[in-house]
C-alpha cells in the first residue's frame, strides 16, 4: 500500500496543478483544492500516527526526472508533511475569501499553488538528497509565481529577489551534492552520517557541506541570506505568505538539519558556526521586526527571528551529542509551533488587508477594536510566539533555552560565550514580546484613525473563522497539555535527529523554567514602554521606522558584488588575457611572419585613429578577431567530438 501511497501523495497535487485548465468556475476549483488538501492532511495524519509501523520503508519512482526519485517515511519528514497539509488546508480555505474582489490571474495562482504543495511534500518525504534537490527546485520555481502574483512593481521586485536567491542556492546545492556523492559514495539521508564520519574535518567534506548548506540557508532566510524574506512576504497574497512563512522556509531548515546532524555530525567547528549564525538571525530579525510599520513585514522579520531560534536548537543538538535530546525536541517543536502560529497571524493579517486595503500600521490602527473573535485568535497566536506560559511557543522555547543551559552546566569552563548567547536568547524573546504587543495594541486596542469596515460581524467568512478558531485552539491545547501532546510528537522524531528519546518529563511549569519566560516578558515590557512608545511612535506622525530601508545587505553588499565588483574583476582579467594573446600574436608575427600584416585587434601602445575605430566597428574586423577564431575552433571541436562519438558507436 505504501508503495502507491507516497508517490500519489506527492504527485497528485502536482498533477492537480493542471486542474485550472479544465475547471473554470473558481468556486468549484477552490472547493476541489480544499478537498485535495484535506485528503492529504488525513493521509499524513494517519502515516504519522502509524509511523512506528512504516518508518524506514522506501519507495522508488524510476521514471521521474531521468535518474528517478525515492521516498521514505521518517519521523521528522512525515511530521513536516503533516504540517504542510495543515497550512495548505488553512490557506486554501482563506484563498476563496481573500481573492473574492480580485480574481485576476487566479487560475494561474491555483495552478502553481498546487504544484508548490506537491513539491514541498516531496522534499519532506525524500529518501535521498537528489530527490530533495529535484523537488526543492520545483518548489522554488512554482512558488515564484505566488510571490509575484500581483504583478505590480513591489511584487516583481520581490519575485526577482526570491528567484535569484532560489536559482543561485539551487546551483550551489547541486555542486555540493556532486561533491558529497563523490566523497561519501551515497546521497541517502539515513546513511550520510555513517558514510561521512571518516571524512569529518576534511576540507573536501567542509566544502561539500557548506555548498549544500548555502542553498538551504538561503531558503530558510538565515542571516545574511535573508534579504528576499521581508520583500516576498508583504508582496505575496496573504494565503501565499502563510505558506512561505509557515512551511517553505522550513524546507530550508530541514536541509540545515541534514547538513549539521548528518553530513557534518559531531563537528564542533561547524556546530559553532551554526550557533553564531542562528544567534545573528534570531536577533537581527527581532530588531527589524520591532522597527517595522508594515504588518506583514513585521511578521516576515518575526519568521526570520524564529528561524534563528530553531537554528540555535540544531546547533545545540550537535554540540551536546548524546545529551542533545532536549534541544532536539525544542527544534522540532518550534518548527511545528511556528507553523501553526504563523497560519493564524498571516491569515489574520490577510483579513485586515482585505477590509482596509492596507498593511501600514498607521492606516490599519484600530481595525479590530470591535472584532472580538479576531482579537482573541490573534492574541492566542501572539502569546504563542511570545513564549507566554500556557501557549505552545513557551514549551518549545523553554526546551531551546534549556539546551543552552545544559551545555553550560556540563562544561564548567570556557562557557562565557554560551552565557552571552543565553542572554541574547532571552533578549530576543523580549523583542518578540515587544513587537507583538505593538501589533496587538495598534490593531485591537487603539482607536481607529480612519473609517474601517463598519459591521463587526461580516469582516470574514465562517470558513476562515473555523480555521482560525481550530488552529488557535490547538495552540492553546499544546501549551496547556505539553506532556500529552508535544512531548509525544517530538519523541517520534528522535531517531531522525540522532538522539535518544527523553526518559523523563520536563517540568515546564516549575519556577526554574518559568524564570526564563518571565525574564523575556519583563524585557519585552521595558522595550515596549521605553522604545516603542517613546521612540517609535510620534505624536504628529504615528508609528515610524527610523531605519533607512536602502541600507540592506542586498543593496550594500550582494548587489555591488554581483553587479559591480565581479564584472570588474572578470572584465579586468579578460582584458589581460585578451591583450596577452594579442601580444603573443604580435611577437610571433614580428619574429616569424614579418611579411604578414599586424592584426587589427592589436591597437594597444598607440592612440586609436579614426581608421582604427572604423576597422574595429566593421564586420571585417569581427572575422579577424580572436573571439571569432575561438568560435570557429569551438565549432570544429564539436564536429570532431560528434565524429568520434559516431565512430565509437559504430564500433
Amino acid at each position: 500500500m505504501i508503495n502507491f501511497l507516497l508517490p500519489i501523495m506527492v504527485f497528485a497535487p502536482i498533477l492537480f496543478g493542471f486542474a485550472p485548465l479544465f475547471i473554470k468556475d473558481l468556486k468549484k476549483l477552490n472547493l476541489s483544492i480544499v478537498a485535495l488538501c484535506i485528503v492529504e492532511l488525513a493521509l499524513c495524519g494517519w502515516l504519522f500516527a502509524t509511523n512506528h509501523h512504516y518508518e524506514g520503508m522506501i519507495v522508488a519512482v524510476e521514471w521521474f526526472s531521468g535518474l528517478g526519485v525515492q521516498f521514505e517515511i521518517n519521523g521528522l519528514g512525515i511530521l513536516q508533511a503533516l504540517a504542510t497539509s495543515v497550512i495548505w488546508v488553512g490557506s486554501s480555505v482563506f484563498s476563496d475569501e481573500y481573492f473574492d474582489h480580485d480574481k485576476t490571474y487566479l487560475h494561474r495562482y491555483y495552478a502553481f499553488y498546487c504544484v508548490t504543495f506537491g513539491a514541498t511534500l516531496g522534499i519532506f518525504l525524500a529518501y535521498d538528497l537528489f530527490t530533495v534537490f529535484v523537488f526543492f527546485e520545483v518548489m522554488s520555481f512554482a512558488s515564484y509565481a505566488l510571490v509575484a502574483h500581483n504583478q505590480d512593481d513591489d511584487s516583481i521586485a520581490a519575485g526577482n529577489s526570491y528567484l535569484t536567491v532560489a536559482v543561485l542556492g539551487g546551483l550551489v546545492v547541486l555542486m555540493g551534492i556532486f561533491m558529497l556523492n563523490s566523497i561519501a559514495g551515497t546521497l541517502v539521508i539515513s546513511q550520510l552520517q555513517a558514510a561521512c564520519a571518516p571524512y569529518v574535518g576534511t576540507p573536501a567534506l567542509y566544502a561539500a557541506g557548506f555548498m549544500v548548506f548555502f542553498g538551504f540557508a538561503a531558503k530558510a532566510g538565515m542571516f545574511p541570506l535573508h534579504g528576499w524574506l521581508p520583500k516576498a512576504h508583504p508582496a505575496a497574497p496573504a494565503p501565499a505568505s502563510a505558506a512561505l512563512s509557515g512551511i517553505l522556509i522550513k524546507a530550508g531548515v530541514y536541509g540545515v538539519i541534514v547538513v549539521t546532524l548528518k553530513i557534518l555530525s559531531g563537528n564542533h567547528e561547524w556546530a559553532m558556526l551554526m550557533l553564531i549564525l542562528g544567534v545573528l538571525t534570531m536577533f537581527v530579525g527581532a530588531v527589524f521586526a520591532l522597527m517595522s510599520i508594515n504588518l506583514k513585514e513585521t511578521l516576515a522579520y518575526s519568521s526570520m527571528s524564529q528561524i534563528g531560534f530553531i537554528i540555535i536548537g540544531v546547533a545545540m543538538t550537535s554540540l551536546l551529542g548524546d545529551h542533545g535530546a532536549i534541544p532536539a525536541y525544542g527544534t522540532v517543536l518550534h518548527m511545528i509551533n511556528h507553523t501553526l502560529i504563523k497560519l493564524v497571524l498571516f491569515t489574520s493579517a490577510g483579513v485586515v488587508y482585505q477590509n482596509t486595503h492596507s498593511l501600514d500600521l498607521n492606516k490599519v490602527q484600530g481595525f479590530g477594536k470591535d472584532k472580538t473573535f479576531l482579537k482573541v485568535v490573534f492574541a492566542i497566536a501572539a502569546m504563542g510566539i511570545m513564549g507566554i506560559p500556557g501557549f505552545n511557543g513557551y514549551i518549545s522555547k523553554t526546551l531551546l533555552h534549556e539546551g543552552i543551559v545544559e551545555y553550560i552546566h556540563l562544561h564548567h569552563t570556557g562557557v562565557e560565550l554560551f552565557k552571552i548567547i543565553e542572554a541574547i536568547f532571552l533578549l530576543s524573546g523580549g523583542f518578540t514580546v515587544a513587537y507583538m504587543t505593538k501589533l496587538f495594541i495598534c490593531i485591537f486596542v487603539k482607536d481607529p484613525v480612519v473609517t474601517h469596515h463598519k459591521n463587526p460581524h461580516d469582516y470574514m467568512s465562517k470558513r476562515t473563522a473555523v480555521v482560525l478558531g481550530t488552529v488557535a485552539t490547538v495552540i492553546s491545547v499544546f501549551g496547556l497539555f505539553p506532556h500529552a501532546t508535544l512531548d509525544k510528537i517530538a519523541a517520534q522524531t528522535a531517531h531522525f535527529m540522532g538522539v535518544h528519546p527523553l526518559d523523563h518529563s520536563v517540568h515546564y511549569f516549575n519556577f526554574t523554567n518559568l524564570k526564563g519566560g518571565l525574564i523575556s516578558i519583563t524585557i519585552g515590557v521595558i522595550l515596549y514602554i521605553g522604545v516603542v512608545r517613546n521612540m517609535l511612535i510620534k505624536q504628529d506622525r504615528g508609528y515610524i521606522n527610523p531605519y533607512n530601508k536602502s541600507w540592506t545587505v542586498e543593496n550594500k553588499i550582494f548587489r555591488p558584488v554581483l553587479f559591480t565588483v565581479l564584472p570588474f574583476v572578470g572584465g579586468f582579467f579578460s582584458r589581460i588575457l585578451d591583450v596577452s594573446m594579442d601580444v603573443a600574436v604580435f611577437v610571433i608575427n614580428r619574429l616569424f611572419c614579418k611579411s604578414v600584416e599586424v592584426p587589427d585587434t592589436f591597437l594597444y601602445g598607440k592612440p586609436e585613429t579614426e581608421a582604427d575605430i572604423a576597422r574595429r566597428n566593421s564586420k571585417v574586423h569581427i572575422t579577424r578577431s580572436l573571439a571569432y577564431s575561438l568560435l570557429l575552433f569551438g565549432l570544429g571541436l564539436i564536429v570532431t567530438l560528434i565524429y568520434l562519438l559516431v565512430a565509437e558507436f559504430r564500433i
